[in-house]
This record gives structure tokens, C-alpha cells and sequence, in this order.
């Protein structure tokens, strides 16, 4: 039975809890826990255990680690997200992407390397057939 690819559609963005603003500038860490929006830049790093959506006026300098990762902006830096990263029509990035499920987008631009892991699988048990004699 194949793995279950979470879903990408507009409803996960609709569900954003807290947006940064277009006109909003971060230098620094940001944490969080649910979901995040950022239209406006940041640069530094951002942890999260949940969604991070990025606008498409966004400009992201920042190493990423979180759960799931939808980019209509530019991201310049190494994201790891541990279920989904969806590269929307517009989105552009720079730099390596560790993910379980990657979706890149027509038109979307990737420039650096990405490296999908799945989670370990149980080993089959060992079947042994005796020989004919």
C-alpha cells in the first residue's frame, strides 16, 4: 500500500493563524508552533512544528526547519521539513531541500539540491524455502 501524500490545497493556506505583513522586516530566530504566513522579509533562521506559508511578496534569507513548507515567494537557504514542501507556480529557491514529499510546480524555480527521505521501512521476515532433494 502506498504512502499517503498530505493534502496541498488552498483550504491548509485558508487555515494560517498568524500572517507578518508585507511591510514587516525580521533580523533574527522565529519560533513557533501551528501555522505562520510571512508576506513582508526575514533573515535569520525559523523553526517551526507546523505550517510555514510564504506570501509572494516574501523574501526569505533563512535556514528553515518545519513541519510543512508551501513557498510562493523566494526563499534563499536550506529548508528541512520533515513531512511536505510545496513550491508554488512562482516560488523561487536557493539552497538544498530535505523532505519526505516534494512538490515543485510549473514555473516554480529551484536552484540546489534536495534529498528525499522516507521514514524507515520494517523489514520483510526472512522466508526460507527448503531445497528439493
Amino acid at each position: 500500500m502506498a504512502p499517503i501524500v498530505p493534502p496541498t490545497s488552498e483550504q491548509t493556506e485558508e487555515k494560517v493563524i498568524t500572517v507578518i505583513a508585507e511591510d514587516m522586516h525580521i533580523k533574527g530566530s522565529l519560533s513557533f508552533e501551528t501555522s505562520l504566513m510571512i508576506k513582508g522579509s526575514l533573515e535569520g533562521e525559523i523553526i517551526s512544528e507546523g505550517l510555514l506559508v510564504v506570501g509572494p511578496t516574501a523574501k526569505i534569507n533563512a535556514t528553515i526547519v518545519t513541519k510543512r513548507l508551501v513557498s510562493r515567494g523566494e526563499i534563499t537557504g536550506d529548508v528541512n521539513a520533515n513531512e511536505q514542501v510545496v513550491l508554488k507556480e512562482a516560488s523561487a529557491q536557493t539552497g538544498s531541500i530535505t523532505t519526505k514529499y516534494l512538490i515543485a510546480e510549473h514555473g516554480s524555480i529551484l536552484n540546489g539540491s534536495c534529498v528525499m527521505k522516507r521514514e524507515a521501512v520494517a523489514e520483510s521476515p526472512m522466508v526460507i524455502i527448503p531445497q528439493a532433494r
